[in-house]
């Protein structure tokens, strides 16, 4: 039996009539969590990255496509994906618990991104990385043209790459870490800065890491907004978007399910999984992106529960032992469906006739989801780790699709959304696809918690996202970087759900054929490096370097250890210039303090750190290394940010910029091109000021337990000014709510 929806009857309905359901004639079936072990290496990445704030233009290249869009907040971003700040533009993205700070004109490539490994790539620009937590068995690794960087615990690292590629700045505020480059290996610790040439590991430039520029103060202030986050008492720091909690719903205890969070920023009528729309990203398939700058934890993690004539989100326990999983929509799809089957689908009135719908609600507490992927039984144990005993009064069973129409949310008030097929499969806005429904017919359906089995479209890779016409510079992916590790052909280029969607029929009319990828580029065939020491065979764009063939290496040609010797050897302002993208125009030279009403906006969102948070506000400090298992240098508990806060409390303006309010406050003035003037160890290129900028985020905290609602800073942001460069017809839409 195919899927393709060619259902369309002549006869019209009225709105009010609109569901009728589709014929099942069989149940799908997955593997039970007792089951035969499947083979876990099957199993999908547990963690993903999710772009959380950005000022300006910021585009993304998602992986699989090859033209660039406009960023949206939310979309999970994964193994393969892209993201250029462009000039006067900066971005925050997390990976679990790791904070990713872009300064303008920087181009980031994520090399691999899974349960074990983050692997970035920078080719030029500035990247910060606050690693909070960095167990036994994990690894955190930034290639750039110079040196790759191998953080050995956690820590503050920063990178800045010249706009040639000739070199690259590494500034460690807090941690350790090893730089890597042709044959060799070299040791850095916190308070250090060197300036690396070429790819021997070959120091221009050595010193004390320099006073706090603007970037490193807006860096701060984040920081410290996410130290003093009320949220991180009840949900694990490695879920993303816990950050963003605070600000915009109260946290409350509820008679069975514990601790739950309340959204105070939406309309009356709300309901999860309305606001937002559906795009395909391998491996996961089908994946929400909400449209709510607060929307991504409470809609990849957890459940929801009408409470008290309001949702609220039950985040579940956090489970010390092993890191959440990532979900791509933890919600039921009406007509079946679970698993990927084929039995699924809704009948909805549109224009006057019956045309294929999708319906689906959020899942409520205790109700297990069954992905449409492949998966492990350990897996699947994990990723329904909210206290799943029994569901439904029976126990969990291989059938995926529930007949009993038990589920806590269908009757809720206006929980079920429904869109035609069509809306659903282009990643068309859903809250202005959305059709009524007619909840009492659900008394005769069919409910599948997983996925409907139809194949992507062109469309559904891009979801909602706007074609662009910035993005990194060609030139930069012929850029070749150290590594130590390999890249990875990422999912959206071997996807076996979207093959196996197409070849069970999952077509709906009218909306384009199946699109499945299962070749990788040319760029991801190995290539030798013959005569580099230590170096392994590699995919174009990356020189590998075999770690177990190193040597460590002392201060190769590094002239001096002072502000005299990285003068003489800082790079040339003009060359500079003649490389930056897009025809960056010449960077000030003088930099700018923090603007004044940012220092007060920091103090007034101070949040203290409430009593005994490091037993409550910090689940993964289970991730800390053993003392045992490493010979590192001690460290403060990551989740106190003990080692970066120093160089913040010491270095950084009072009333430090922003404290936190990213979606309204403004920006720290940005750093200048230190370069040019090259007195001290900071020899890098700095972005031109920011002038007034669009900025994208959920608000942070109020310094109060149970923080405010803000409605005015939701929803809005596209009344923001716009960067100078850009027309305002391109952009000025870009993030509305």
């Amino acid at each position: 039996m195919t899927t393709t929806f060619h259902r369309i009857r002549a006869t019209a309905l009225s709105v009010s009539a609109v569901l009728a359901m589709m014929p099942l004639t069989g149940l799908a079936q997955v593997p039970s969590p007792t089951a035969p072990a499947a083979a876990a290496a099957g199993d999908p990445p547990d963690r993903v990255a999710r772009l959380n704030y950005f000022a300006g233009t910021v585009t993304l290249e998602p992986a699989g496509l090859t033209d660039w869009s406009y960023a949206v907040l939310n979309r999970p971003l994964t193994t393969g994906d892209q993201l250029w700040a462009d000039a006067n533009a900066r971005a925050e993205l997390h990976a679990g618990s790791t904070a990713l700070r872009l300064d303008q004109q920087t181009a980031l490539d994520i090399v691999n991104l899974n349960d074990t490994t983050t692997q970035l790539k920078v080719t030029q620009g500035t990247l910060s990385a606050h690693v909070r937590a960095l167990p036994a068995g994990q690894n955190f690794e930034i290639d750039t043209p110079n040196v790759a960087l191998v953080a050995t615990s956690p820590g503050l690292f920063r990178v800045d790459v010249a706009a040639d590629g000739s070199s690259t700045m590494v500034t460690l505020r807090a941690g350790n870490a090893t730089l890597y480059g042709d044959g060799g290996s070299f040791q850095m610790s916190a308070g250090q800065q060197i300036q690396f040439v070429g790819s021997n590991l070959q120091q221009r430039a050595a010193g004390s890491a320099p006073a706090l520029d603007a970037f490193d103060q807006w860096i701060a202030s984040r920081d410290r907004a996410e130290d003093n986050s009320i949220s991180a008492r009840y949900v694990s720091r490695e879920i993303p978007g816990y950050e963003d909690l605070d600000a915009n719903g109260t946290w409350r205890s509820v008679p069975n399910y514990g601790e739950v969070w309340v959204p105070t920023t939406v309309t009356t009528g709300w309901a999860p999984y309305h606001e937002g729309h559906w795009a395909w990203v391998a491996p996961w398939g089908w994946t929400w992106v909400d449209d709510a700058p607060w929307g991504f934890a409470p809609f990849h993690y957890g459940r929801w529960a009408y409470i008290d004539r309001s949702w609220a989100w039950v985040p579940g326990p956090v489970v010390v032992t092993q890191p959440p999983v990532y979900a791509p929509a933890l919600v039921a799809f009406v007509g079946g469906g679970g698993g990927g089957g084929a039995h699924w689908g809704v009948d909805l009135a549109i224009g006057g006739a019956i045309g294929a719908g999708v319906a689906w609600f959020a899942l409520g507490p205790g109700e297990p989801w069954h992905p449409a992927y492949h998966y492990s039984p350990t897996y699947y144990n994990r990723i329904n780790n909210v206290n799943i005993t029994n569901v439904h009064n029976t126990t969990i069973i291989n059938n995926v699709t529930n007949i009993h129409n038990t589920y806590i949310n269908q009757n809720a008030p206006g929980a079920i959304t429904a869109v035609p097929a069509n809306a659903f499969v282009r990643g068309e806005s859903v809250a202005q696809a959305a059709r009524p429904f007619n909840a009492q017919a659900l008394a005769h359906a069919q409910i599948g918690a997983g996925a409907p089995a139809i194949a992507p479209v062109q469309q559904s890779f891009a979801g909602a996202l706007r074609p662009a016409k910035v993005g990194a510079p060609a030139a930069l992916a012929q850029r070749q970087v150290v590594a130590t590790r390999a890249p990875v052909v990422p999912a959206a280029y071997h996807d076996t759900l979207a093959q196996r969607f197409a070849a069970g029929g999952g077509k709906v009319a009218g909306a384009g054929e199946p699109v499945v990828r299962t070749a990788a580029p040319a760029a991801f065939a190995a290539a030798a490096h013959p005569g580099k020491p230590g170096a392994v065979a590699a995919p174009a764009g990356f020189r590998v370097i075999n770690r177990a063939q190193v040597r460590p290496v002392g201060p190769q040609g590094a002239p001096g250890h002072g502000n005299e010797a990285q003068a003489a050897h800082a790079p040339n302002p003009a060359e500079q210039q003649a490389h930056a993208p897009n025809g960056a125009a010449p960077k000030p030279q003088a930099e700018e303090q923090p603007r004044a009403n940012e220092a007060n906006e920091a103090h007034e969102n101070a949040v203290p750190r409430p009593q005994g948070e490091a037993e409550h506000a910090q689940p993964e400090a289970h991730d800390a290394r053993p003392a045992e298992a490493g010979a590192q240098p001690p460290h403060a508990p990551e989740g106190e940010h003990a080692q970066p806060e120093p160089q913040h409390a010491a270095e950084a303006p009072r009333g430090e910029a922003r404290g936190g309010q990213p979606q309204q406050a403004e920006e720290a003035a940005p750093k200048q091109h230190a370069e040019e003037a090259a007195p001290a160890p900071h020899a890098n290129p700095r972005p031109a000021e920011h002038p007034a900028e669009q900025q994208h985020a959920a608000p942070h905290p109020a310094p109060h337990p149970a923080p405010a609602p803000h409605p005015a800073q939701h929803a809005q942001p596209q009344q923001h000014a716009l960067p100078e460069h850009k027309p305002e017809d391109e952009h000025k839409d870009e993030h509305s709510h």
